[in-house]
């Protein structure tokens, strides 16, 4: 058989479909052997195609060779989900760390689940996002895959809220956010205090949250470049944020 295609070529295009799928991809036996045009998968060639993966970052399971069935994954072997898999698949020669990581995880997205909230409006999102940018815990909220750098939450919350990338990091952002949280309202209850006293503690509040939603409007407009700001829900709870404090209420 005369072979034409170039083989890292197709490993850097395969390369590129497993990473916008979230690193593994499914494949059938014969669509891999057709993008690296192979005519049969013989023992030697198969050997060849799964050393030429691997110099490319790539793991491949089960062995195209010796698969009982139709179905394989291919995977970026430097993903989560890779190093999970190669965890599974070489529990010889990979360590268990990102087998413990994953059941971690699960276990502490799942723990308190009645208290998690999912999805929160956009402007609610934005400020939460903003408090991050300072390097500030989010009021009410708790990082649940806390093994992430700082930068790694914002940026993934910044896709989600679908800011431009180009602001995420830009030093007036960081200034706007600073400017925002600083007016943040303060709650200003007092437990037992007279009831005239605390009828003005409450009119307080409101007038500084008023103020406060005046301020996240204006800044969420800017972000935006005037655009309309959006009027779909975040998931928060799906970038692995909880909410803790039931008390506190959404902008």
């Amino acid at each position: 058989m005369t072979m034409t295609t170039d083989w890292n070529e197709a490993a850097v295009a395969l390369k590129r479909d497993v990473e916008g799928h979230g690193g593994f991809l499914t494949l059938q036996r014969d669509t891999l052997r057709e993008r690296f045009g192979i005519g049969r998968l013989a023992e030697k060639n198969t050997e060849e195609l799964v050393d030429t993966l691997r110099n490319h970052g790539m793991i491949v399971f089960p062995h195209p060779y010796h698969v009982q069935g139709t179905s394989l994954r291919v995977y970026d072997a430097e993903s989560e989900i890779g190093k999970i898999a190669r965890a599974v698949i070489e529990p010889q020669s990979v360590p268990e760390r990102a087998l413990v990581d994953a059941v971690n995880l699960h276990e502490r997205a799942t723990a308190g689940k009645r208290r998690r909230s999912v999805s929160v409006r956009w402007l609610s999102a934005l400020d939460v996002f903003l408090q991050l940018v300072i390097g500030r815990p989010p009021e009410g909220w708790e990082d649940l895959e806390d093994v992430r750098e700082p930068y790694q939450l914002v940026e993934a919350l910044a896709a989600s809220l679908e800011l431009p990338a180009k602001i995420v990091h830009a030093t007036e952002t960081i200034r706007l956010a600073g400017a925002v949280c600083a007016c943040r309202p303060r709650g200003l209850r007092w437990e037992g205090a007279p009831a005239k006293l605390s009828a003005t503690l409450d009119e307080a509040t409101r007038k500084q949250k008023d103020i406060f939603d005046r301020v996240i409007r204006e800044a969420a407009e800017h972000l935006l470049g005037g655009a309309e700001i959006p009027s779909s829900e975040v998931d928060l709870g799906g970038l692995g944020l909880r909410y803790r404090r039931e008390t506190q209420g959404e902008i």
